[in-house]
C-alpha cells in the first residue's frame, strides 16, 4: 500500500521473510527492514509515490521473525490508475543472502591474498602464459630494480643475461603442457643500473575452472649474495659448505611455505568464484522464465510445425484423394489461423496495454482461434452484447478466459468446448465448458496455481468465480461481474 503496509503476498515471500501470511499482511515494511537500511528504503519509496520514478531496485537487509538478518534484492514498481495516480506498489523480493555472504568471503579472500602478495619477503610476479607481466609486488621491484610500471613494458626474459635466457625452454614447455606443476631455476639478470645479479625463480602454473592453463606465478628470490658466498666458500673447509647448505635449505623452506600459502589462497578464491558463477547462472535462468510466454511460444512452434507438415504433403494428396486434400486444406487453414492468433496473443503479452485497447469480445475470439489452432478441438463461441468495461475488469476476464482454456488444453481430454460471453451495461458474464474427464470439485479446493490465480483475479475486481466439475462429466468455469451502483459504463 501507499503507507508501506503489505497488502498481499505469496508463499515464497513468507518463506523468505520467515513469517506467516497473517503476520505479513498489514505489517509496516519498517518492521522487517534492517534499521540501518530503512531510511534509504523510505526515501526511494517516497520517490515512487510522488511520481519521481516508476520503480527501483536495491539490495537490502531484512529481519526474520527469529531475529536472523538476511540480504534480499528488491524490485519495487508502482501501479497507477487511469488518472496517473499510484494505486499500490508491487514488489518482487529475491533472497540473495548466500550470494552476499559469498561475495564477502571473496572480498576477504582477495584482501588476504593482496596482503600476502604485498608483504611477503620474496618477490612475486603474476604473468600471462607468454610471460608478459601482469603484476609485481614491492619485493620483486626491489630485487629486479625496475618499477611495476616499467616492468609492464618489458619482457622479463630480456632482463636475463644472453647466455642464460634459454635455460628453461624445455621446462617451460613441459609446464604449459601439464607434464610438470612447477620448476625452479637460477640464472643471472641485469638490473636497471646495469648490475648483474643471481636470482632463483620458481614458476608455477595456475589453471582455470576447466583445468586449462590460465596464468603464471613466479616467485623471485635474490640469491646473488649466496652465489658469491658459494664461490668463495668453495675454496674453504667442508664445514663452511655444510653451513651454507643449511642456510640455503632454510631459505628454500620459507620460500616453499610462501608459495604454498599463495596457492591455497588462489584455490580458495577459485572455489568462491565458481560458487558465485553457478549462483548467478541459476538466478539468471530463474529470472528469465515466464510461464505464460513460454507456453505461448511452444504452442506457436507446435502449430507452425504441424502446418508445415500438412503443407508438404498437400500437393501429392490432391492427386491421390481429392476429398482428403480438401479436408487437409481446411486443416491447414485452421492451423495457420491458429498460429496467427497465437502470435497475436504473444504480442499482447509483450504489449500489455493492448489488452485494454481492444474489445473484450475480440480478445476472446482471438483466444478461441489460438486454442483451435493449438488443440484442433472445435469451439462453439457465443457472444452477446457489447460494452466498454473498466480496464482492470477487462484484463481480469481476459486472464481468466486464457487460464481456463489452457486448463482445457492441458488436462481436460475434451472433444468439444463451449465458450459464452454476455455483456451488458453494468455486468459481464463469461464461461468455458468442456466435455472432458472432469474432476471432483467438492474435494479439489482451489489450491492449484491455476485455480488459485483465477479466484484471486475474480476477487480483485469484486467478481464471483464458480468452478463446476464432476469426474466424467466435464468442467465449467464461470465468472460474473456486476458494476457498483455509482459506476457508469458506456454501451458500444
Amino acid at each position: 500500500r501507499l503507507d508501506r503496509r503489505l497488502l498481499a503476498d505469496n508463499p515464497a515471500l513468507c518463506r523468505i521473510y520467515g513469517r506467516t501470511r497473517e503476520e505479513l499482511i498489514g505489517m509496516d515494511a519498517a518492521e522487517v527492514t534492517y534499521p540501518d537500511d530503512n531510511p534509504e528504503s523510505v526515501r526511494l519509496f517516497k520517490q515512487i509515490v510522488s511520481g519521481q520514478t516508476d520503480s527501483y531496485e536495491a539490495d537490502r537487509r531484512y529481519i526474520r521473525s527469529n531475529g536472523e538478518v538476511f540480504w534480499a534484492h528488491v524490485t519495487m514498481s508502482s501501479v497507477r490508475g487511469l488518472d496517473g495516480k499510484p494505486l499500490y506498489l508491487v514488489g518482487m523480493v529475491m533472497d540473495i543472502d548466500k550470494q552476499k555472504r559469498a561475495e564477502e568471503e571473496l572480498r576477504k579472500s582477495q584482501a588476504r591474498f593482496q596482503a600476502i602478495f604485498d608483504n611477503v619477503a620474496v618477490g612475486v610476479a603474476v604473468m600471462t602464459l607468454e610471460r608478459k607481466p601482469l603484476a609485481f609486488n614491492a619485493a620483486a621491484e626491489r630485487i629486479i630494480g625496475y618499477s611495476a610500471e616499467e616492468l609492464r613494458d618489458i619482457d622479463p626474459r630480456s632482463l636475463a643475461v644472453p647466455e642464460d635466457r634459454d635455460m628453461d625452454t624445455l621446462w617451460f614447455r613441459e609446464l604449459i603442457e601439464g607434464r610438470r606443476d612447477s620448476y625452479v631455476m637460477e640464472r643471472r639478470y641485469r638490473r636497471k643500473s646495469g648490475q648483474i645479479f643471481w636470482a632463483r625463480i620458481n614458476y608455477s602454473l595456475v589453471r582455470d575452472l576447466n583445468d586449462n592453463p590460465d596464468y603464471l606465478i613466479g616467485i623471485i628470490e635474490d640469491i646473488d649474495d649466496q652465489k658469491r658466498a658459494s664461490e668463495r666458500l668453495a675454496e674453504q673447509e667442508s664445514d663452511y659448505l655444510r653451513t651454507l647448505q643449511q642456510r640455503v635449505e632454510e631459505r628454500t623452506h620459507e620460500f616453499e611455505e610462501a608459495n604454498m600459502r599463495l596457492q591455497n589462497e588462489i584455490e580458495q578464491r577459485k572455489k568462491i568464484e565458481k560458487e558465485l558463477a553457478e549462483r548467478a547462472a541459476e538466478e539468471a535462468v530463474t529470472a528469465d522464465r515466464t510461464r505464460l510466454a513460454r507456453d505461448l511460444h511452444d504452442a506457436v512452434t507446435q502449430t507452425l510445425f504441424s502446418a508445415s507438415l500438412t503443407a508438404e504433403v498437400l500437393p501429392d494428396l490432391w492427386d491421390l484423394d481429392v476429398e482428403e486434400a480438401r479436408r487437409s486444406t481446411e486443416e491447414l487453414r485452421q492451423l495457420t489461423r491458429g498460429a496467427l492468433a497465437e502470435m497475436r496473443t504473444l504480442l499482447l503479452e509483450l504489449r500489455p496495454s493492448t489488452l485494454t485497447q481492444t474489445r473484450l469480445s475480440e480478445l476472446i475470439k482471438q483466444l478461441c482461434e489460438a486454442f483451435i489452432g493449438r488443440s484442433r478441438l472445435p469451439i462453439t463461441l457465443n457472444i452477446e452484447g457489447e460494452c466498454e468495461l473498466p480496464p482492470e475488469v477487462q484484463v481480469a476476464f481476459y486472464r481468466i478466459a486464457q487460464e481456463s482454456l489452457n486448463n482445457v488444453f492441458k488436462y481436460a481430454r475434451a472433444t468439444q468446448v463451449n465458450v459464452n460471453l454476455f455483456l451488458s451495461p453494468g455486468s459481464a458474464h463469461y464461461e468455458t465448458c468442456d466435455n472432458g474427464i472432469g474432476f471432483d470439485a467438492s474435494r479439489n479446493k482451489p489450491t492449484s496455481l491455476g485455480l488459485r490465480i483465477m479466484h484471486e483475479r475474480a476477487e480483485a475486481i469484486g467478481a464471483e468465480l464458480q468452478v463446476d466439475s464432476k469426474p466424467g462429466s466435464g468442467t465449467c468455469v464461470e465468472v460474473t461481474w456486476n458494476a457498483s451502483p455509482n459506476r457508469k459504463l458506456r454501451v458500444l
